[in-house]
């Protein structure tokens, strides 16, 4: 029969500072660095109104006694200039909802001017609302239905708190009070709206017999460049769904901790020393108390911690199935005996998976964030492939997992170069010779 055993594992040495939580906010910042939107809100919108607007539209236009641009047509050339801005980089706005019924399908009508969902904080508590945010993957259906992708279900009164974009506003335009463009893209609004004017002169000018063809088509060209200048001005800030959509939600992230620490633990795993004590006799010993093994590297017995022998008393043994150790010796180990088994397990992060201590060293942690980094951008791609992934994130995600795996290499090195003994040296050059001369 096995051998049963009792016994605590100790602690490795050299544990590193490193969090969950320091993890987190270096993945996401270079998530978030990787796809474009290091600023992603509006910070000064500007004080022009509708008023105001057109009178610059006018002055741009040399027509400030409105001779050959009524009001109503620049007011209406303002108007489509804001709503082609609007698409390429709409309002964004914050609201909440409260759950009225229990279930993954919340109803979006009361956030007015919707265009579209970026961001979803669920379960958001404005009192204590928790760090970092709780993301979480959704779906927008028709009819304004916001679906919780999610294992877990909102309950009754829990607060959404969602991110979301809505059509640009301008003062005294469509009974609007307030204006939402930024004070620095002003000057491509007035571009857009001479240019939607300089248009529809033109076309109104074709089809008068009496107008000069030149005249039209100078006045198409300029309106052409014009709306050129206005286009190139509006594109120089990312679209909106890219610079808000690449939410990563925090299991993602956790999960690619998870990942990237594995694959650290398999080249240099964490190493460390359970102290057993025999319950009953026999070279069949069971390890089934060391729960977090991977594999076992040197068995010291007998020991005796209060006087321990030298040099130590180091064991044959082989590992046999059903979490057996068969200590291959001459004598055999008998009931009370203490058994100090080395073995090596997988790292732990403080606060991942209930951990409460950080094993891997400091300087280790960048390569596992840069491992982290790079498998979260791809596992996006693999669960959302008709999501529209820009191809240098799709490149970037995957330099990063290839310099993960190159760190990984040359880690690997240094330890088979340090357990070998031999020490690397310099290489040979002409100046080597037996005599000190020319090799």
């Amino acid at each position: 029969m096995p051998v049963e055993l009792s016994g605590t594992g100790t602690t490795a040495a050299a544990a590193g500072s490193s969090t969950l939580t320091s993890l987190r906010t270096r993945i996401s910042t270079a998530l978030a660095n990787a796809s474009g939107f290091t600023e992603p809100l509006v910070v000064t919108a500007s004080t022009a109104t509708l008023t105001t607007l057109r009178d610059r539209v006018e002055a741009y236009l040399q027509d400030t006694t409105n001779v050959r641009w009524s009001t109503t047509d620049l007011d209406e050339a303002i108007q489509q200039a804001v709503e082609q801005y609007s698409r390429q980089n709409p309002n964004t706005a914050i609201g909440t909802i409260t759950v009225t019924g229990a279930g993954r399908e919340i109803s979006l009508s009361s956030l007015t001017g919707l265009l579209r969902v970026e961001k979803v904080w669920w379960d958001y508590d404005s009192v204590t609302p928790g760090y970092p945010p709780t993301w979480r993957q959704f779906q927008v259906w028709p009819n304004n239905i916001l679906y919780i992708d999610d294992p877990s279900e909102p309950a009754v009164n829990d607060v959404i708190r969602v991110w979301y974009t809505k059509k640009q506003t301008l003062n005294l335009l469509d009974s609007a009070t307030a204006t939402t463009i930024p004070d620095e893209d002003i000057q491509y609004i007035i571009m857009g709206a001479a240019h939607f004017a300089a248009l529809s002169r033109a076309l109104e000018l074709a089809e008068e017999m009496t107008t000069d063809h030149d005249v039209v088509k100078r006045l198409s060209e300029w309106a052409d460049n014009t709306g050129k200048n206005f286009r190139y001005g509006i594109a120089l800030k990312p679209p909106a769904w890219q610079r808000y959509a690449y939410v990563y939600d925090q299991k993602d992230i956790d999960e690619a901790i998870r990942w990237a620490l594995h694959r650290y633990s398999e080249v240099s795993p964490d190493q460390t020393i359970a102290d057993l004590t025999l319950a009953a006799s026999g070279r069949e010993v069971s390890i089934s108390s060391i729960t977090d093994y991977m594999q076992i590297q040197q068995v010291w017995w007998n020991y005796d911690s209060t006087s321990p022998t030298y040099p130590p008393d180091w064991r044959n043994f082989e590992q046999w199935p059903g979490n057996i150790l068969f200590i291959k010796d001459g004598d055999e180990p008998q009931s009370g005996d203490h058994v100090r088994v080395w073995y090596t397990r997988m790292h732990t992060l403080n606060g991942l998976d209930s951990g409460t201590a950080t094993t891997f060293p400091d300087d280790a942690e960048t390569l596992i964030v840069t491992g982290a980094t790079g498998y979260a951008a791809q596992e996006r791609q693999q669960e959302q492939p008709g999501f529209s992934v820009p191809v240098k994130l799709r490149e970037w995600a995957e330099a990063r997992l290839k310099e993960f795996e190159r760190g990984l290499k040359a880690l690997s090195r240094r330890l088979a170069t340090r357990h070998s003994g031999i020490a690397p040296g310099p290489t040979l050059d002409r100046w080597d010779g037996d005599t000190g001369g020319w090799a």
